[in-house]
């Protein structure tokens, strides 16, 4: 099965969970500059070390969609670091889908207000308190986004897999 990468992204970082079965590794791509065109530039050239290395033609990139902001500053910078990512996978070539902030809480955790708390507890429950700990709150997102996409990828090789048993069993009732 292919590896799957949530990504939660901010003005300042970009985190990312590799979900590869039950195995998962953190990364984060963090910029301190003051300007944010250098913070841009510096989180672009991370991504894409991290995407043209790490990240092959099967897996599939899960990126947080930009959440309801009211500072329009940084609701522009958002939308910059979502395009930034695009961009860099459609360079390689690498698949990737967005994913709505309040569907991913209410499918992993049960509902879509989830707090900080919330997710760590339900990514605690998951994965474990010890292996998790030194996570911060935006790879604790990043690893449930992961998980949220891991779970769309399994329902639609079931659902493929259910069309075609019924398809194959009608050739096969034909057959006989």
């Amino acid at each position: 099965m292919s590896k799957v990468i949530g990504i939660d992204i901010s003005t300042k970082k970009i985190a990312c969970i590799l979900l590869d079965g039950n195995e998962w590794r953190n990364v984060e791509f963090i910029s301190k500059a003051k300007t944010w065109d250098v913070r841009l530039d510096d989180l672009q050239e991370q991504f894409w070390i991290f995407v043209r290395d790490f990240v092959q033609d099967d897996d599939i990139l899960f990126i947080e969609d930009i959440p309801y902001v009211q500072n329009a500053q940084a609701l522009i910078r958002l939308v910059h670091t979502l395009a930034m990512c695009r961009t860099v996978a459609n360079v390689f070539k690498r698949k990737y889908r967005y994913v709505n902030n309040l569907t991913w809480k209410l499918k992993v955790v049960g509902t879509g207000k989830a707090s900080k708390e919330d997710i760590v507890v339900k990514a605690q429950k998951l994965y474990g308190e010890k292996e998790t700990k030194r996570l911060t709150q935006d790879s604790f997102d990043a690893l449930l986004i992961a998980t949220y996409g891991r779970a769309i990828i399994r329902y639609e090789q079931w659902r493929s897999y259910e069309s075609m048993k019924e398809h194959y069993e009608g050739v096969i009732n034909g057959l006989v």
